[in-house]
């Protein structure tokens, strides 16, 4: 397939999945357990053979950043990455990267959804079909679904239906889906395939998914064995289980330190448990650290981003530094190290089923979802179906020690 282009285009921006992508794009969402959604985006195109891929996001975040570190990674070969912000782009934007990329084939797809899909087995089917566009229907549940497809066609076509909705002043929020809507509306072929989906539409769905991973075998060996995926989530290292620390159940990942018990739940990398807490039927996001005695259940803990990391003495690196400014820097780090984001003797989430947030609908099945760079004092009492805003709760829990069953934080 060294002569297709892959475009990956992102949904229409909503609340639905609340603080988690609040200040990030779905693609750089952690998801199951040690990735961002954007590597399996990634790892669709490199095991495809594609010449180039371009992702559009609907967001400004570190997405670009994280690309740019497949460059440094030497055992597989990768597309030419490119990063393009949606909401800066138009047709005449769309027409020029296509004319820049310059490939015979063009795969468009939405892509900030993770999924495994084999591109390869679509463009041989669409070469055997000698058509000039074929739309494939992804599969979900045994039927296929119009709303999740892939769009198949050649780089003539491709420019022919762009400069048609240039020349009649055709636009849409998203351009990506008005040109696949152009090409079924003038009749294109139309077909089904079998593939890895997996679509975000609320809390409960990223929860749900990420704990597919978990409990079943066939899609966990795929992602960790078969077809690894790359990863570029910070937190390098082994994990540590202390004395009285008991695991059953979960995916555990790069440098987590567990001195408690973690049942049925999802530890991404940099996590650490204290003791004698207890974990069960959770998603950890990165950094996160919760301190001894809490008890959590049902709940999603957001990343921690604002950590302070301690400079290792021992680094190679460090060697050839004055040894006095050295020791001040250690000094300083070890004063201003994070205390847990999630304090000692929380309790958080329940155990009682189908309660529902009362000002988010995206938000039920009683999971409770505690923001990006949370910090829960000592202590606290967070119910079920319960939300806490990115960064938020501090001030709240100054002067309460619950937050009750459906209620949010949001300032």
């Amino acid at each position: 397939m060294e002569d297709t282009t892959i475009i990956s285009y992102s949904r229409s921006r909503n609340e639905s999945l609340l603080s988690l992508t609040d200040s990030r794009s779905r693609y750089m969402l952690p998801f199951g357990g040690c990735f961002r959604v954007v590597d399996f985006t990634i790892r669709n195109s490199v095991y495809s053979g594609a010449r180039r891929t371009i992702i559009f996001s609907d967001i400004q975040d570190e997405l670009e950043d994280y690309i740019g570190r497949y460059g440094i990674s030497g055992d597989l070969k990768f597309p030419v990455l490119k990063v393009v912000s949606r909401e800066f782009s138009d047709l005449n934007f769309c027409r020029n990267l296509i004319l820049d990329s310059n490939t015979a084939y063009y795969i468009i797809y939405n892509g900030d959804n993770p999924s495994i899909i084999d591109f390869t087995k679509i463009i041989d089917r669409f070469k055997k079909n000698k058509t000039k566009a074929s739309l494939f229907k992804l599969k979900l549940s045994g039927s296929a679904s119009m709303a999740h497809t892939i769009l198949v066609t050649g780089q003539k076509q491709l420019l022919n239906v762009i400069k048609t909705a240039i020349r009649s002043r055709q636009n849409a929020p998203n351009i990506f889906e008005m040109i696949i809507n152009i090409m079924i509306n003038s009749g294109i072929k139309n077909e089904s395939m079998d593939a890895y989906y997996w679509p975000m539409k609320s809390v409960p769905d990223y929860y749900n998914i990420n704990m597919e991973i978990l409990k079943n075998r066939a899609i966990s060996s795929l992602i960790f064995h078969e077809s690894p995926i790359k990863t570029f989530i910070a937190e390098k290292g082994h994990a540590v289980l202390g004395g009285g620390a008991k695991v059953a159940n979960s995916i555990v990942s790069d440098n987590c330190r567990i001195f408690g018990t973690v049942m049925n739940s999802i530890l991404f990398p940099g996590v650490e448990i204290g003791e004698n807490t207890f974990i069960k039927n959770s998603i950890i996001l990165p950094n996160t650290h919760i301190g001894p005695g809490s008890y959590i259940i049902n709940t999603i803990i957001d990343e921690t981003t604002d950590i302070v990391n301690n400079i290792d003495p021992n680094n190679n690196s460090d060697k050839e530094k004055n040894k006095k400014d050295k020791k001040e820097q250690i000094e300083t780090n070890i004063k201003t190290a994070p205390v847990p984001n999630i304090g000692s003797k929380c309790n958080i989430g329940t155990s009682d089923s189908q309660m529902k947030n009362k000002e988010f609908p995206s938000l039920y099945n009683s999971l409770t979802l505690i923001g990006k760079n949370c910090r829960l004092p000592d202590g606290v009492r967070v119910g079920g179906a319960c939300y806490i805003a990115s960064g938020k709760g501090g001030s709240y829990f100054l002067k309460n020690k619950h937050l009750y069953n459906g209620l949010s934080i949001l300032y």
